[in-house]
This record gives C-alpha cells, sequence and structure tokens, in this order.
C-alpha cells in the first residue's frame, strides 16, 4: 500500500470521528509537514494506526515528532466489551503490527501519550526503550475552586499585574513569533520552528476554530507577552508562549495563562487543561503553583547501531 492510500485511510478515520484527539488530526499533521502512519489490520479492517514524521540526519533516516506536536496517541479500535485478559493480547497485537508496517529506520523516537495504550511491554519485546517525560494538567472545575488551587505567592502576583496589563485576543501571528522568538533569544536558546511553519499551522487552527492567540497588554498599548490556546473536545493545551524583557518583569505570563485557562473551563468546557510540559524545573513549579498535576508520558525510541544512540544523546 502506497503512502497515499494509508494517510487516506488515516483521513476517514477523522472524518469518521474515530480520531478525535488534537494532534492527532490529520489537519493538523498537514500543516506540520510530511508526515505517514503505520497501519494495523484485522479481517480487512484497520484496527491500529500511528502517524509520523520522518526525517534525514546524520545521513540516517529517522522516524520522529511532527513539527510543533506536543505529543502523539497510538489509535486503536477497542470493542467496548472485551474482557481486559483479552484486551491485553489483542493490544500486543495491534502494536507489533504498527512496528512491522513502519518504514525502514535508523532510529525511532516517539513521545506518545501513556492513557492511548495500557502497557507498554510489546515495544520492549521488540528492542524498544522508553524514559518517562512528564506534563502537567488541571481537571475542570469551577473559578472558585481554581482560585482556591492557586499557590498563595502566584495570588499575590496576579492581583498585582491585573491593574497593570490587560489581556485580550491577538490576531496577528507576526508579532506573536517576534514574542515568541524573543523570549528564546534572551534565553540564548535556538528557535525550534521557522516564522513560515508557524503561520501555516496558524493558518490551520484558525481554519478548524481549534485555538486563539492571546496577547498581554500594557497601559499605552505595548504588547509584552502572547499565549496560544488550542482545545479539542476533551482537552485544551497551553501550546505556546513567551513574553519580552517588559512582560516577564511585570508577569504579564501569570495572567495569560489565567485567562486561558478560564476560557477553556467557562467557555470551551473542556474536561481538562494540558500546560505541554515541561520538563524543566523552574517551569514546572511555576505550573504546579497552579493547582496542575504531572501527567505521564512515554518517549519511546530506538537506535539501530549503537554509535547512533550515543550521538543523539549528546546532541537532543
Amino acid at each position: 500500500m502506497t503512502r497515499t492510500e494509508k494517510t487516506d485511510l488515516y483521513r476517514s478515520l477523522c472524518a469518521q470521528g474515530q480520531i478525535k484527539d488534537l494532534f492527532m488530526q490529520a489537519w493538523w499533521l498537514d500543516a506540520t509537514g510530511e508526515w505517514d502512519v503505520a497501519l494495523g489490520y484485522r479481517n480487512g479492517q484497520v484496527i491500529g494506526a500511528m502517524p509520523f514524521a520522518k526525517k534525514r540526519r546524520w545521513g540516517i533516516q529517522m522516524i520522529t515528532m511532527p513539527a510543533l506536536t506536543h505529543h502523539l496517541m497510538i489509535w486503536m479500535d477497542k470493542p467496548p466489551d472485551i474482557s481486559d485478559r483479552k484486551w491485553l493480547t489483542r493490544e500486543k497485537q495491534i502494536i507489533w503490527l504498527l512496528i512491522d508496517d513502519l518504514p525502514s529506520y535508523g532510529y525511532f523516537s516517539m513521545v506518545l501519550e501513556e492513557r492511548s495504550f495500557n502497557n507498554w511491554l510489546p515495544f520492549h519485546w521488540k528492542g524498544f526503550r522508553q524514559e518517562m517525560r512528564y506534563t502537567f494538567a488541571i481537571d475542570r472545575t469551577d473559578g472558585t475552586t481554581l482560585d482556591q488551587q492557586i499557590n498563595r505567592n502566584l495570588k499575590r502576583n496576579i492581583k498585582a499585574t491585573d491593574a497593570e496589563i490587560e489581556i485580550r485576543r491577538h490576531d496577528d501571528s507576526d508579532t506573536f513569533y517576534q514574542i515568541c522568538s524573543d523570549t528564546y533569544k534572551r534565553q540564548n536558546m535556538k528557535m525550534p520552528y521557522t516564522k513560515e511553519r508557524f503561520q501555516v499551522l496558524d493558518k490551520a487552527i484558525m481554519a478548524n476554530e481549534a485555538g486563539i492567540k492571546l496577547g498581554a497588554f500594557t497601559a499605552d498599548e505595548k504588547l509584552v507577552a502572547v499565549a496560544y490556546l488550542l482545545w479539542d473536545q476533551d482537552r485544551a493545551y497551553y501550546f505556546l508562549a513567551g513574553d519580552n524583557a517588559d512582560g516577564k518583569k511585570a508577569g504579564a505570563s501569570i495572567l495569560l495563562c489565567r485567562e486561558a485557562l478560564q476560557i477553556a473551563f467557562d467557555e470551551k468546557e473542556v474536561r481538562s487543561f494540558d500546560f505541554c510540559g515541561s520538563m524543566i524545573e523552574s517551569i514546572t513549579e511555576i505550573r504546579r503553583q497552579f493547582g496542575a498535576k504531572p501527567v505521564g508520558l512515554m518517549k519511546i525510541f530506538k537506535a539501530k547501531y549503537k554509535w547512533l544512540e550515543v550521538l543523539y544523546a549528546l546532541t537532543r
């Protein structure tokens, strides 16, 4: 089966509503660049799917995450009446079908949501390894309860900043990208995505009504911080955020986050709010101050060559 035939089958699963999660949608994957999908079949029916991106590095073919995609899932067709014992067997079979359907590669590295499968051992039995990653999430609650969960020091900062900063929706993608870029420059870090890729994805998000951009403005109308809120039917995602030196000094990012939480729970009525990371200690501390709890993700990886695994570890 050709790549086009496989991706067309995957698009059908999305169009039929069988695949619901935002980062798994075909339109999202299209906006991230080139992508492919491994499929599992049983009795002529698709029973499993795992999308991925391909790239070459050091002359080696890699299977990896699509651009700007926080995590992915493995979609599996689980019968509603199947017993736990039978499902463990079928889940193993589906995962092995997906592995067998992958194209040739030198290195495999994917971040998968833990809830998308019960047992990662089928990967282990095929020579893959895994390490835990974490995102932070808050379950849906009302505004009063949410405020009660927020750390006292953070509440004080929100109150102080609220008098100086106004949060409103911000549609300009150029200035949004510039603020995010300034954030990376300030930390002496390379911007991980291009302006062109961001604009393609931004256009797709707007076309599918799957998110909004927020801006923090000073009294003299200066944009000092931005945030991108995404959602699907079940969950909201604090996708991208950044601030300049003035925004950082004013604590504008705290107000942006609080506004995003209110929109997610009050307007979109999603089940949970995912902060989309991070593993960085200082950032996790702020997430916890909002009352967020760690949620496990699995980074599953495999190198066909030992030297490649060492090189990848040194340069990632």
